[in-house]
């Protein structure tokens, strides 16, 4: 394997999971607060199963 094909790979691997992760660490805290202030609403106990679910 030639070095600068496995050095595009890895950075293309690494920048995929990167993208992943940030986009799930950026919106997980809007779904937790969002399905917070649901339960606290409507005191449905799904709501709030979902958001201890969420912060584990």
């Amino acid at each position: 394997m030639e070095d600068l094909f496995a050095a595009r790979s890895q950075l293309a691997l690494s920048l995929g999971f990167h993208i992943i992760f940030a986009c799930i660490g950026m919106v997980i805290p809007f779904f937790m607060a969002t399905s917070r202030y649901k339960y606290l609403k409507t005191g449905n106990l799904l709501y709030e199963d979902l958001t201890k679910a969420w912060s584990k």
